[in-house]
């Protein structure tokens, strides 16, 4: 029954992996960026916030079925990589779940410090983006709180529907239970990691939209999801497979919903054709003034 329930989640995580887009040549994806005739592609829309998440969340689970998915270049860099560490955590997960001391208080702050990465504390991150973006007019900010609050619904969402195929049993769960092999198929939910997952998506969303400006952004961003998720680990509620696998997840999650929803307006390149061809129409009190967005 293990092997069996190991060799799904293994098959559900290829499937999921293979979501995440083709990397393009950065010089190539740069020239794109900068091309007046640009369409602006899929910009972020409060209002129609659930036919959004819906479409997105419909193309995340059938990205799998469609040809595309598997590009030349996609599937060696992303999809078997993944697989074969995955499979090599899962096999080595009771090894490493005992290198640390595993004592009463380091269980205890690591709980603690992995609030950080729940759900409330992620939308609530997010929500607070938002709000001050839109207050203070900052675009970009809005955007990201736009943006992230996608990215951890979508990841909590791909993670649930995980921990109810494989009911993987927690690491304290297994060892009070004196359970015998990969603990999956057990009631459980501890594979994969939703705190990993969640934490990862929205950091890669802050590290797309700021890392251009900001170098520091990607290294505190990925760095506060990797605390996250090493506290996961060291509080004995996910094993070192549930971390990465999240984790990993997360970060595509993240990259998906930035790559498909960013408006490349907000890093202030060219701007769209229509925007050069209809003017920008300001009137006063002493007269008025039209200008084009070359």
């Amino acid at each position: 029954m293990d092997v069996r329930t190991c060799l799904l989640s293994l098959l559900s995580m290829v499937l999921v992996a293979s979501s995440a887009p083709a990397d393009e040549d950065p010089q190539a994806q740069q020239e794109q960026s900068n091309r007046i005739d640009q369409p602006l592609i899929s910009v972020p829309n409060e209002h129609n916030l659930v036919k959004l998440f819906l479409s997105d969340e419909v193309q995340i689970w059938t990205s799998p079925f469609r040809p595309g998915s598997y590009s030349g270049k996609a599937f060696p860099k992303y999809v078997v990589p993944f697989t074969l560490i995955t499979a090599a955590l899962v096999a080595t997960d009771h090894q490493t779940a005992n290198i640390l001391p595993n004592t009463t208080l380091q269980a205890t702050w690591s709980r603690r410090v992995s609030q950080i990465g729940a759900p409330y504390s992620l939308v609530g991150i997010a929500g607070v983006m938002y709000f001050v973006g839109r207050s203070t007019g900052d675009r970009k900010a809005r955007e990201v709180g736009f943006l992230g609050a996608e990215a951890v619904a979508h990841s909590l969402i791909v993670t649930e529907v995980l921990k109810l195929a494989t009911q993987r049993e927690r690491p304290l769960d297994f060892e009070t239970n004196h359970s015998g092999g990969l603990g999956f198929g057990r009631s459980g939910g501890s594979f994969p990691s939703g705190h990993a997952s969640g934490s990862f998506a929205l950091a890669t969303v802050f590290a797309y939209e700021y890392g251009r400006e900001h170098r520091w952004v990607p290294y505190v961003s990925y760095g506060l999801a990797s605390v996250v998720a090493a506290s996961r680990l060291s509080a004995q509620q996910h094993w070192l497979s549930d971390v990465f696998v999240g984790g990993t997840m997360g970060f595509m999650i993240g990259r998906f919903v930035y790559k498909h929803h960013h408006d490349p307006r907000i890093d202030g390149l060219a701007p769209r054709k229509i925007d050069q061809i209809v003017p920008q129409i300001s009137v006063t009190a002493h007269g008025g003034t039209a200008a084009w967005n070359w």
